[in-house]
Parts: structure tokens; sequence; C-alpha cells
């Protein structure tokens, strides 16, 4: 009991250098998940990604209770493959670079001059306008102020991890409240999505699958994006921001997926065993749990891990089993393409028309929120001009 505690708590306040710096491959009891084969080993990672009978999905508890059940993320199997060309047709509509500007310079024109803001804060609002612009059409203060509602009521990861704190005990009790919170953005976004316009995603997605799709996409969409775009800002250096500001679309897409590299906003996979097997030199019985470690698999084996060098983004694609803060195999998250573009022209748009600079002496520490990991203080900021 006392092992499961410390990992968990390693695993929600350090989850970086518990991932990175223990060994490869090893075994770890954590709070409701038993005995978890965590690994990042890239060889073993694929083996688990091919395993047809280490199935992800299964594993999400918290992100059941939290977002619902039966949306793309907890689903596996025929049911999943399906519903991830649905989702993954639909997201090719997307908000235009034009309005991913605008709504960016909108945004962050909002700041306060010379004094401290959070850039995740304000590139959360941005993210979030963007894509309920993409999702249902419209940004309308409502649906932002329901989300935004929703979005504050994980105050601790301690909800989605520690099991029996999600209790209803009615609404003012913490669980109770996110319930009802997200029964109220739930029912806003089906109404924007019955009225949504040909183009956007809603529109292109089956109607059946509203309920149970577009409250994860509006939250992942945004949530990761956020959290990315404040990694990207805290590591900035003076030539990336030469180059980004210059507007090099390469050098932009290499340095974002090099923040992702050396700073995943999401810490760690799940697949879990459907029966009794073997996965390289380890046996697994049904129910049990392998979770590749990200910030270990991109940081072992890597030339120059500790350094920020979005040039290997230029020269050659890693290998996906090394490299990957979209999922792995048939897993991979839908809207990479989608994340990626919009994160490229928010930088692109914030450093080509501001001058903002993170705070003087900040150093950048990981941090748990919800089921993503960013910079603490979402990168504090001053804007000059």
């Amino acid at each position: 009991m006392i092992s499961s505690l410390w990992n968990g708590f390693q695993l929600l306040f350090r989850p970086y250098p518990y991932f990175r710096d223990a060994r490869t491959t090893w075994r770890a009891p954590l709070p409701g998940l038993g005995s978890v084969l965590i690994s990042a080993d890239p060889g073993l990672v694929a083996e688990a990604a091919r395993h047809p009978d280490l199935v992800g999905g299964r594993a999400h508890r918290a992100m059941r209770a939290s977002l619902g059940d039966g949306h793309l993320i907890v689903m596996c199997g025929p049911e999943h493959r399906l519903r991830s060309r649905q989702v993954r047709r639909a997201l090719q509509a997307f908000t235009s670079d034009s309005e991913m500007a605008e709504i960016t310079r909108q945004e962050f024109a909002r700041t306060p001059l010379r004094r401290p803001f959070s850039v995740q804060q304000v590139a959360h609002r941005a993210s979030l306008r963007i894509i309920l612009r993409g999702l249902v059409g419209r940004d309308e203060t409502a649906l932002i102020q329901l989300s935004q509602a929703f979005q504050a009521s994980f105050s601790s990861p301690l909800l989605l991890f520690v099991e029996k704190l999600r209790r209803d005990w009615g609404p003012w009790s913490p669980w109770g409240r996110l319930l009802r919170r997200r029964a109220r953005l739930q029912e806003a976004l089906l109404q924007a999505a019955r009225c949504a316009p040909p183009g956007s995603i809603a529109a292109r997605l089956p109607s059946e699958t509203w309920e149970y799709e577009l409250l994860p996409q509006l939250m992942f969409g945004h949530e990761t994006t956020a959290a990315t775009f404040a990694w990207s800002f805290a590591l900035l250096y003076p030539e990336a921001r030469r180059r980004i500001a210059n507007g090099e679309e390469a050098f932009t897409l290499a340095y974002v997926q090099e923040c992702m590299r050396l700073c995943p906003p999401v810490a760690q996979l799940t697949r879990m065993a459907t029966r009794e097997l073997c996965l390289g030199s380890h046996s697994l019985r049904p129910g049990e749990v392998v979770m590749p470690a990200l910030p270990g698999l991109h940081h072992h084996g890597w030339s120059h891990s500790d350094q920020l060098e979005p040039g290997r983004f230029l020269q050659e694609t890693p290998d996906p089993h090394r490299y990957c803060p979209f999922g792995l195999g048939e897993r991979i998250c839908p809207g990479k393409p989608m994340a990626l573009r919009q994160l490229v022209m928010m930088l692109q748009t914030v450093l080509q028309h501001f001058d903002i600079h993170p705070l003087a002496g900040y150093q950048p520490r990981p941090v748990r929120q919800l089921f993503l990991v960013a910079p603490a203080q979402g990168t504090p900021a001053i804007r000059r001009a």
C-alpha cells in the first residue's frame, strides 16, 4: 500500500523525473491500477502497440468518469477503428489559418502591458475559441464560459486519480459540481451542433456520435494545445524567436515537435492485457496494464537528449515508438495535424505582432494539470509592446 501511494505521488507530482530517471523498464504498483509494467524501451513499446491482446481505452477509468463513456479515447477494437475514421475525416474541416491568426491576435492584445500574465491562460482561451469555431462554427461567450466553468471543476488532479473522491454528494460537492457543469456544457454543445454550418466538424460527424465526441474533442483539443504552447514559449531562445517571427514554417514545426519531445504534455499512455500473455521477457495477467513512459522514450537513446535542438526534426523522421507525443499505432490522436498547425500559427502570430518575453529569472518546472503536464504558473510573461 505504501509503495503504491508513493508511486502515485511520484506520478502526480514528479511525472518527468519519475518516468525518465529510472530504468527503461520496471514494474510498479499504482493506485487503482495494481502492478503496472512501465517502459521507456522503444522495442518493447513497439511490441505493445502491435500486440492484438493489449488494448487501449480500458485503463482510462478517470477519463471515462470525467468525460463520460462511449467516446473515442476510451474505446477499443473495431468500434474504435470505425469511430477514429469518422473523427479523423471530420477534423479535416477546421478553422482557417486566417481565423486562427486573428483569434490569437485578439486574445494576446488583451494582455496587460508591462505586467505579468500567464501565457498558458491566454493561449487556453485563444485555443478554446479556435476549437469552438471549428467544432460548431461559433465561439460565443456563453459556450466559452460553460467550457471554462467545466475545466475549473478539476481544481485538483486527485479527483481524477483517487476513485473514492468521485462521488456525487450533491451540487456543492466537488464531483457533483463537475457532473452538473458537464451536463450544462454538453447540452449547449448539442444545441450548437444542431445548427452548425456545413463545413464544421460537428456537421461532418454522424449526429449519433455528438453526445460522445463533441465534449472530448473540445476539451482535449484546446487543453493540450495550451499546455504545449506554454512549454514552447517557456523554452524560446533568441535564434528560435527570430526564425519563428520570420515565418519559417518548417523550422517552427520542428521547434514545436522538439518542445514536445523535451516536455511532452502527455506523460504516459496505457494498454491493458485482455488475456495472459508475454511481452518481451515480461508476463502479464488479464487486466494488467502496460504504461509506455513518454519522458523516458523521448530521453533515452537520443543524442544530447537534454538539449533543445529543433534541427533534429528537420533532418529525419524519428522512430514512432521512440517519439510519440500524440500516441501510438492505430491510437494516434486524429487531431494531430490540426494541433500542430494551430501551434505553428499561434506561435508565429504572437512573435510577429507582440513583444512578449517570459518573466526574468523564470525557470519552467513541470506540474501536473489533470491528464496533462504543463510548465509551472503557465509560463509567466511580460508584454512590452
